[in-house]
């Protein structure tokens, strides 16, 4: 090797041994792994609750004229309840509902005579949702369950001989089956209002048909609702 050779060897050595030296001092490069992304559990999904305010269309067995005296009959229905989506298509609900009152108070004379009629019903009830379009869901529904009646007679009469104080209270609870649809609209993001018809009846349930003073089984609801839903998300 000439001397010319061996001066440019040492001067290569004298000009990588910094760079060399330099590249030594950078450490590894850090990876940092993106930590998965957090989805909340979400608590009662599926389930919701509702409340509705009704009209029953037609009569009480109860609405009656009798002595010139009139009943006086309330139509208006309410109910509570809850609810859970199994599918998009699917749901089912339990609700507790007021269904009538019907009172009859006539004084004739010093006797006064005083009748009372009361029906609330518990039912499940199943609906299939048939599909969203622009915000509206229409839905069919069926349902079974109780129907509870109360029906009380009092008569006084303070001045016959001996005077006279009649009270007689009688209760039942039979089957009630209800058919019905509706629609419901997203007002938000959890609440809909729900509007429909449902026709509720128990063909078992007793009452006096007072034109004709005999016990008649079968009593029908034929209800206008209007309610409101809401999603537990």
């Amino acid at each position: 090797m000439t001397i010319t050779s061996r001066a440019a060897m040492a001067l290569a050595a004298t000009l990588l041994s910094p760079l060399a030296a330099h590249a030594a001092d950078y450490d590894p490069p850090i990876v940092i792994e993106e930590a998965p992304e957090y989805v909340p559990v979400e608590v009662g999904s599926g389930w919701y609750l509702r409340g509705d305010v009704g009209y029953n269309i037609n009569k009480s067995p109860y609405n009656f004229t009798l002595l010139g005296v009139e009943t006086r009959n309330t139509s208006i229905t309410g109910s509570i309840g809850a609810g859970y989506h199994f599918t998009d298509y699917f749901r089912g609900e339990l609700n507790l509902g007021f269904l009538s009152n019907d009172r009859y108070d006539a004084t004739f004379g010093t006797e006064t005579l005083s009748l009372e009629n009361n029906v609330w019903n518990g039912m499940a009830n199943a609906y299939v949702d048939l599909g969203t379009i622009a915000g509206f869901t229409p839905y069919v529904g069926a349902g079974i369950g109780l129907i509870y009646s109360s029906h009380t007679v009092k008569d006084t009469d303070p001045a016959a001989v001996p005077p006279l104080d009649f009270y007689a209270h009688d209760t039942q609870y039979k089957m009630a089956y209800s058919v019905g649809a509706g629609v419901a609209y997203q007002v938000a993001q959890n609440t809909s209002i729900d509007v429909g018809y449902q026709y509720l009846t128990s063909p078992d349930l007793e009452y006096v048909d007072v034109n004709t003073l005999t016990v008649k089984k079968g009593v029908d609801y034929h209800q206008v609702k209007v309610g409101l839903r809401y999603d537990l998300w």
